[in-house]
């Protein structure tokens, strides 16, 4: 019988831009920090107020840490659905440690913090898709790299957007985060 973990979603900010790893041989995959920041209505002083930061880890594999790689940059908000995994090692005195770290399903820019433009990669070679002149700007295939179905995105965050102020943003943030 195959066990089923909830899936939980954390929307915050990427706190650092997401980097390439093996794991077990398997050449795609990626993590990269996130930072969220729970507000609440203060009804006696009438402001929102934060609550601490929460630092996560968040991984990804297989397409999913590829796009993630190509699509998401520090400082950006994010949101993120996956399950919890706990990671265990051994630190250099012999102590062992542990984190709590989210493996992601699926991951996106937070809409309700800017516009994202969904550009998809043409495969070379695909002669499904007719021949058509546009005036949008042509997105340059690597032939190197995989030629899955990967759409890089642009976001737009307006400068009186909320997130400048917001207190947990991980361009104010200047100490290490792992």
């Amino acid at each position: 019988m195959a066990q089923q973990q909830a899936l939980i979603t954390i929307t915050g900010y990427v706190g650092a831009n997401p980097t390439q790893f093996n794991k077990d041989g398997m050449p795609h995959a990626s993590s990269f920090r996130m930072a969220s920041t729970r507000r609440y209505f203060d009804n006696r002083t009438q402001q929102w107020e934060d609550l601490p930061t929460t630092w996560i880890t968040v991984k990804a594999y297989r397409n999913l840490s590829e796009n993630i790689c190509q699509s998401l940059k520090k400082g950006e908000p994010v949101i993120v659905v996956g399950s919890l995994a706990t990671e265990t090692w051994t630190d250099m005195n012999g102590k062992p440690q542990s984190r709590i770290v989210l493996e992601a399903s699926a991951a996106g820019h937070d809409l309700n913090r800017g516009v994202t433009t969904l550009r998809k990669f043409i495969k070379p070679n695909d002669q499904s898709q007719p021949e058509t002149k546009s005036t949008e700007p042509q997105v340059e295939v690597d032939p190197f790299a995989r030629h899955d179905s990967v759409a890089p995105v642009e976001i737009v965050v307006p400068e009186d957007d909320e997130a400048a102020e917001f207190s947990g943003n991980p361009e104010e943030f200047s100490g290490d985060i792992y």
